[in-house]
């Protein structure tokens, strides 16, 4: 609303416990801006708020008032918890907890000066630093604003001393101070002299190339302290390529210095930087052992959200060979006062091209104790990886009782990995928390390295487990319900700049359903927050949780210090795991506690961090999502408390103007071909799916809404015999046959599937009305024996408003292909092979005519555009050298082909 000045005077400058502080403060607002202040409300006085926050603990590691896409309090499961406040720590202003100055000033509009052009309020304060305070590098904090009918306001006439969002231009309100040095006893009892503090600044390499939905590395160092959490799946491995898609022969080039993540959350709460101070040391590790020295330079300048020395040795590195690489980047910066920061140490990433990771394992889903970490797991491009798995149980979130199993082995030709290729089960015998990281790599016949990395973390509970997970209640009328029928949908007016918004958080029961529109404006919103409540003593629900990023989650201090600005006297450790994933990728991950920012994820307008298989349109119509988490609760001196949550949430198309939540099953819902059905199923076993003879094979699904479907899946062997399974899904919404097949003849074998639940049909979506297609091979193929092959270079590209035709080699008489999107069949059948050869034509939009959630164009912009993920598998019986079955599985991302071989 207009610029404004300030003068701060603080001192002493250096801090002790119970030594007098005294703060002069004095704030200048110009005539035209308090004109539009008092336009919004009759102006009655200016007030003043004077908080510390302690920037770098005892330790020197940097501590976050709130704590947003970063953090620096970590899990026993190495992720960051989220949340916060988002403002002045201070309980004058509704957060539930302080620092260690608190001062509240207040000054009549009568008693401030008027000059010409301004008005001119001084602010005094004396007071006295705690007998507790501890030890740090504290910077103080003076947010101001106005007064108005015995109401405060900022400077933008917005909340006091709360952070808004953008408006063109963040909006300010506050001023900080240099840092001061505060000299205490620490709370183990250490003595701390605050000038031998030696402060860090977490740095991030690598944060401005996209790794499938994340970016940026942290130093091994900082790991400890400090966690970056991009919101879309679990922070991993950096994996990047070494060569451009849109040029297959150019090597691509990468900036090695660094960023500074934290400098991202709020503009006027970042140290303000000389970056014309300091310098950067970089060796590089390369993957075949020998070592680069790029040497040191002297940073000049600023760069994004970090700092650059514009050496070309650091800004357009080129990696020479695929592989892990090491770099050990240290170096320094300085502040504006002229105050050193060190920062940098030993970092690690991949260049490849990036495998991606199918299976029944989440991220973040929750399991009942007697369950266990380890399923089947499927490789794209379809390829024997060699696999790497490390999983850990810690019981009752404690590292001392951590238990941990690490396996390898050498997935199948056809990219499987099951407990035939090495896969072994980790036992969840005990509640508590758990994580696994899974690595697979393999070269293929042209010389390309392919990586894949994903980690799953989440919690462990016991089925009598004393309390429960929920949601948030959904507001009808008015009225907070567990279920209702809102009536309205989120939009946006262009033409009136208004904003009609509608944020609906996971269901407050667990298994209900939430249905919620694609309108792509950006305008309807998934809250991805969890609540609790005690079995044997439940709570009134308060309306307080109903603001966004708002729960009863949340940590507790034994002093009513901040938890994120003083972690060592959290007293009860609570968080929740969120997780929203749907066929193909995840929508949302976090681990947060009340307060995270903006948890939110809009339904339209996002392409999801950019990760594969996402559009730049975000959800679809007739998309299926799993809503998954779970609570921990670790209160001092009690045992810890652990539940899970499981919900569901299907996307309505623009203009169904009723975002509602509802019992599951109790409504038909589209699903992304199109069809309706109150029950849909996903499988394992999809069509185009490629098993090894030999391969034991039980049928398993995934039933949506989560309702006791009965189950029949009928298996016809290519020798003619029929195997049947039966049965009724559990509570957790899936089913698997109890018997266990030998898929002991190589062909192709036929399945039909048959779901009954009060009478409603199951359906999975694209699925032709005569079954499914399942494909196995040999697992020993001739010597020398070509197989299908394709006149396909490994990596290419296709118009993606136009129709692309594959053509391809074989000896067999037919080629019977599968072609599915996850979450939808989109093609099963035979193409003829004339001489040797045969053709397949794949048409963007055919295929947008059979599954809607395959996006052709960009629903912005109108352009066309692929972003999809499809699985295109061909198999067939070749003749020569001898009889023996082959497959190819084109994998095409968007608009580029992967030919693997």
């Amino acid at each position: 609303m207009g610029e404004w000045s300030t003068e701060v005077v603080a001192s002493p400058a250096k801090w002790e416990p119970g030594s007098p502080l005294r703060i002069q403060a004095t704030l200048r607002v110009y005539d035209a801006h308090f004109d539009l202040l008092n336009g919004k409300a009759k102006i009655d006085g200016f007030v003043a708020l004077v908080t510390a926050e302690r920037t770098f603990d005892a330790d020197g590691h940097l501590r976050l008032p709130s704590d947003e896409r970063m953090s620096t309090l970590v899990t026993v499961t190495s992720l960051g918890i989220e949340g916060g406040t988002q403002g002045a720590v201070s309980k004058r202003v509704g957060y539930a907890f302080r620092t260690p100055v608190d001062e509240l000033i207040t000054v009549p509009l009568g008693a401030a000066k008027k000059g010409d052009s301004y008005r001119e309020a001084a602010f005094d304060v004396s007071t006295k630093l705690p007998a507790d305070l501890p030890p740090g590098l504290y910077r103080l904090r003076v947010d101001y604003g106005v007064t108005a009918n015995k109401r405060n306001y900022s400077l933008n006439a917005e909340a006091f001393a709360k952070r808004g969002f953008s408006q063109g231009r963040e909006p300010e309100s506050e001023t900080y101070s240099p840092p001061i040095p505060a000299s205490a006893k620490h709370v183990s009892g250490r003595t701390i002299d605050a000038s031998a503090i030696k402060p860090r600044i977490p740095w991030a390499l690598l944060t401005s190339y996209n790794s499938n939905g994340y970016r940026g590395v942290v130093a091994n160092e900082d790991q400890p302290y400090f966690v970056l959490s991009n919101r879309n799946i679990i922070q991993d491995d950096v994996i990047l390529p070494r060569y451009d898609e849109s040029n297959p022969r150019t090597v691509r080039t990468y900036s090695l210095e660094p960023a500074f993540p934290a400098d991202t959350i709020s503009q006027r709460q970042n140290i303000p930087w000389d970056y014309a101070k300091g310098q950067l040391t970089i060796q590089v590790m390369q993957p075949d052992g020998t070592s680069l020295d790029l040497g040191t330079a002297p940073f000049v300048a600023k760069a994004g959200s970090g700092i650059t020395t514009k050496n070309a040795k650091f800004t357009q590195w080129k990696p020479p060979m695929y592989g892990r690489y090491t770099v050990k980047a240290t170096g320094w910066t300085q502040d504006a006062w002229g105050n050193r920061y060190d920062g940098g140490g030993t970092f690690g990433f991949w260049i490849a091209k990036r495998m991606t990771l199918a299976t029944a394992t989440f991220q973040g889903q929750a399991y009942p104790v007697g369950n266990r970490y380890g399923r089947d797991m499927g490789f794209s491009p379809a390829v024997p990886a060699d696999v790497e798995v490390t999983a850990t149980l810690f019981a009752s979130s404690d590292p001392r009782q951590a238990r941990t199993i690490t396996y390898s082995g050498k997935a199948s030709a056809s990219g499987l990995f099951t407990a035939a290729q090495g896969l072994k089960p980790l036992p969840f015998d005990a509640p508590g928390e758990y994580q696994a990281q899974v690595l697979a790599t393999h070269t293929d016949a042209d010389g390309h390295l392919w990586v894949s990395t994903m980690r799953h973390a989440g919690i462990v509970y016991p089925t009598d487990t004393p309390i429960v997970a929920h949601g948030k209640k959904v507001k009808v009328k008015n009225q907070l319900v567990d279920r209702g029928e809102t009536h309205f949908e989120g939009w946006i007016d262009k033409a009136k700049d208004e904003q009609h918004l509608d944020h609906v958080n996971f269901p407050y029961n667990a298994g209900d359903v939430l249905l919620i529109a694609a309108e792509y404006q950006g305008a309807n919103k998934i809250e991805p927050v969890l609540t609790w409540d005690s079995k044997a003593v439940p709570s009134t629900y308060d309306p307080a949780w109903q603001a966004i990023g708002a729960t009863n989650v949340r940590l507790q201090t034994s002093n009513g210090y901040s938890p994120h600005l003083f972690p060592e006297y959290i007293t009860d450790w609570m968080y929740y795991y969120a997780a929203g994933p749907r066929p193909g990728f995840m929508g949302r991950f976090l681990v947060g506690e009340d307060g995270t920012r903006a948890p939110y994820w809009p339904t339209t307008n996002t392409n999801f961090g950019g990760q594969i298989n996402a559009s730049s349109n975000g959800d679809s119509p007739g998309d299926i999502y799993r809503l998954i988490g779970g609570v921990v609760v670790r209160k001092q001196g009690q045992a810890p408390m652990y539940a899970g949550y499981m919900a569901n949430a299907f996307i309505l198309p623009k203009g169904s103007n009723n975002n509602r939540v509802i019992a599951p099953g109790s409504e038909e819902i589209m699903g992304s071909t199109g069809e309706r059905s109150r029950v849909f199923l996903a499988m394992n076993a999809r069509p185009g799916m490629v098993y090894e003879a030999g391969t034991t094979f039980v049928p398993a699904f995934q039933i949506d809404p989560m309702v006791p479907a009965s189950m029949k899946f009928t298996l016809h062997y290519p020798d003619g015999r029929t195997v049947v399974a039966s049965g009724v899904g559990d509570a957790g919404g899936s089913w698997a046959g109890t018997d266990r097949w030998i898929l002991d003849v190589p062909g192709m074998y036929r399945y039909t599937v048959e779901s009954d639940w009060n009478g409603h049909k199951g359906l999975v979506p694209g699925m032709p009305k005569d079954g499914g297609a399942i494909y196995v091979i040999e697992k020993e193929r001739p010597a020398n024996a070509p197989g299908i092959t394709f006149q396909l270079p490994p990596l290419s590209t296709f118009d993606p408003s136009k129709a692309i035709m594959f053509a391809g080699a074989s000896t067999a008489k037919e080629v019977n292909y599968a072609m599915i999107i996850p979450g939808a069949v989109l093609a099963q059948g035979t193409t003829p092979v004339k001489n040797g050869r045969f053709e397949f034509t794949l048409d963007p939009a055919s295929l947008h005519d059979i599954a809607q959630t395959y996006d052709v164009k960009n629903q912005v912009t109108g352009k066309a555009e692929l972003a999809d993920v499809v699985h295109l598998t061909f198999f067939s019986k070749e003749t020569s050298p001898t009889t023996y079955h082959s497959f190819v599985r084109l994998i095409i991302r968007g608009n580029t082909v992967h030919y693997t071989r």
